[in-house]
């Protein structure tokens, strides 16, 4: 759990170097292009076209910097903006599916949509918590490199958490809306989903699938 806190926590904090980090995102996006299938071009309105990955970390780097700063000078605000900025960053559904795979599990409908409701309560609760103990730190950029199925993980060092820094990645998938979203954090070799697939087969052959389902 401490491992799990860790990575919430990191994903919380701000960077430094935004403008080498939008020119690497935008090399990033340009071998993206390149490896993708062309399709035929729809004419789309500009309020209608998705934000591209640069954009799209940008915006997310900008919200959890508000956090960050709210957590410092305004606690009361953190869970509302968890919620309302932070929560849509992820996709929890992707993530759930992701985390189910390696239980080969076939889940209704109704209890898919609990599981990813729970993984999403278990990560907010988590940020709140480490939020509280949350002292100076700052992200150094490193890179953005594309990831076989077409995501993106972009690099960074943590300045000041630990004396001699840590490395973590964020990764950034496309959903089916053509939206950017989060869809794993990855530190030192060890994955949010890969820690919850722990987890699940663990309680599954304590508990068994219900049993699993309430106790996550």
């Amino acid at each position: 759990m401490r491992r799990l806190n860790v990575m919430l926590l990191a994903l919380l904090l701000s960077l430094s170097t935004l403008s080498f980090a939008q020119e690497a995102l935008e090399d990033t996006q340009d071998a993206t292009d390149i490896q993708s299938p062309s399709t035929a071009e729809v004419p789309v309105s500009e309020s209608q076209k998705p934000e591209g990955p640069v954009k799209t970390i940008q915006t997310a780097i900008v919200k959890l910097n508000q956090l960050t700063t709210v957590a410092a000078y305004s606690p009361q605000l953190v869970n509302t903006l968890i919620k309302t900025e932070v929560a849509p960053l992820f996709d929890f559904e992707h993530i759930a599916s992701e985390i189910l795979l390696v239980s080969n599990l076939n889940l209704g409908a109704d209890e898919q949509a609990y599981f990813a409701n729970k993984i999403k309560k278990n990560i907010i609760t988590s940020l709140l918590s480490r939020l509280t103990q949350t002292r100076s730190t700052s992200f150094q950029f490193i890179s953005a490199r594309p990831m076989i199925g077409g995501s993106i993980a972009v690099k960074l060092k943590v300045n000041g958490y630990y004396s001699y820094g840590m490395f973590l990645d964020i990764v950034f998938h496309q959903t089916a809306n053509q939206d950017w979203k989060i869809s794993d954090v990855v530190l030192n070799n060890d994955s949010l989903i890969n820690y919850y697939q722990k987890m699940v087969l663990i309680k599954l052959r304590r508990y068994g699938v219900y049993g699993m389902l309430g106790r996550l």
